[in-house]
């Protein structure tokens, strides 16, 4: 396997995700802490992965270090490059709260992860929402609406078990694999 020969380096797992552009919109939430290690599987594998943050996300993890994990300058802010209307061959939004599922459904497109939600949707390319949240909000009576409405439209959802009362992310190694059997299809 190749050694990194630099701290933004990774160690090759496989080339299953090479050429393949990954973009991760990250919501405001716990959840999102863990998409460092998210990243970095992701590049283990060969992907390219750009980070769009919400400004909610900003309250949990910092753009400096989704760019150690990516290599790339992070997305903060909508801008004159638009980069959420780049295309990527799949869209990951994990964490995905409810407010972020919500503002999708009603398509209220006032941050960089919405705007890139919905560039994919009209590229209708692969989209996939990893929803993580306390058990509660996802008990809200529009939940499973918001839920079928966003399937309706073709974007897939990764939901892992309760724990703690809380839908929580998923391990890096399971992200990956979903990525890549919705990448093989």
């Amino acid at each position: 396997m190749n050694t990194p020969n630099q701290d933004l380096g990774v160690i090759a797992k496989s080339n299953r995700m090479q050429g393949i552009s990954i973009a991760l919109g990250i919501s405001g939430g716990i959840g999102a802490v863990e998409t460092v290690k998210v990243a970095r599987e992701w590049r283990r594998h060969g992907a390219e992965v750009t980070a769009f943050f919400s400004p909610e996300a900003l309250r949990f993890i910092t753009p400096l270090s989704l760019e150690w994990a990516t290599g790339r300058r992070p997305i903060v802010e909508a801008g004159p490059e638009v980069e959420h209307l780049n295309s990527f061959d799949l869209v990951v939004v994990a964490p995905a709260t409810l407010n972020t599922l919500s503002k999708t459904a009603a398509a209220l497109l006032d941050t960089p992860v919405t705007l890139l939600i919905a560039g994919q949707l009209g590229r209708k390319a692969p989209l996939l929402m990893v929803p993580t949240m306390n058990e509660q909000l996802s008990n809200h009576p529009q939940y499973s609406e918001i839920v079928n409405r966003l399937k309706s439209w073709g974007i897939q959802f990764f939901e892992s078990c309760a724990e703690e009362g809380r839908f929580k992310m998923p391990s890096p190694e399971k992200l990956a694999e979903e990525v890549l059997r919705i990448l093989e299809r």
